[in-house]
């Protein structure tokens, strides 16, 4: 009995030993990493399996990996958050109800953002080269749309208000009490830019439209 548990023992161990080995590499196929954007059989994937060995010298008749094989190199994507520069309000229109008067502005954003390739050798996970997509020297731009309550300023100072009797009205724009101008209510663009920049920023999506386009030049 001990001798049979003896060799379950060893059969086990050896089962383990084998299981454990890491897979053999694949010297001639290569792993490319995309967002879920990029759908299997999009045409941007036969675009970049066409232009990539032709700029990395590694991937020169290689073959694009399947889900289960141990490619010797992979392809990792990179994008980073965007760099502002700057903004710039256009106007679009104006309703001069009299009651809630607005405006409408595009507020354009415009950034830049680096998106690479990385090529790494995945026997020692060394970086071997990085395939440029986007830089930050190209300048790109995001229109985001709001209506805004029109702004204006408050009328110009005038003195003697204190001498206005109580039950007189003061002029539009005035405080009977300080005679102190009140603005009127409303936002200007810049003031809206300033507390809202977080909803200017361009969307993930907006960058990857970017990066669609400039894959998909390489093609022309």
């Amino acid at each position: 009995m001990r001798k049979l548990v003896l060799c379950f023992i060893i059969l086990s161990c050896s089962a383990a030993a084998v299981l454990a080995q890491p897979a053999k590499i694949n010297a001639n196929k290569y792993r490319l990493n995309l967002p879920s954007y990029w759908k299997p059989g999009n045409k941007v994937w036969q675009i970049l399996t066409d232009k990539l060995p032709e700029v990395c010298e590694e991937l020169k008749d290689k073959e694009l990996c399947g889900d289960n094989c141990n490619p010797k190199y992979t392809l990792e994507f990179y994008m980073s958050a965007p760099y502002i520069h700057d903004y710039y309000p256009n106007h679009i229109s104006s309703d001069n109800n009299p009651n809630r008067p607005t405006e409408v502005w595009d507020f354009v954003t415009y950034y830049s953002f680096q998106c690479y390739l990385l090529l790494f050798d995945n026997k020692n996970n060394k970086l071997l080269t990085k395939v440029v997509i986007t830089d930050t020297g190209d300048v790109w731009q995001v229109k985001t749309r709001a209506t805004l309550l029109s702004f204006a300023p408050p009328s110009p100072y005038r003195f003697g208000l204190r001498s206005i009797g109580a039950n007189s009205q003061a002029p539009q724009g005035y405080n009977l009490n300080s005679n102190v101008p009140v603005s009127q209510v409303g936002q200007t663009p810049y003031s809206f830019i300033n507390s809202n920049k977080e909803k200017l920023l361009p969307a993930e999506k907006d960058m990857l439209a970017v990066v669609d386009d400039k894959i998909r030049s390489l093609k022309q």
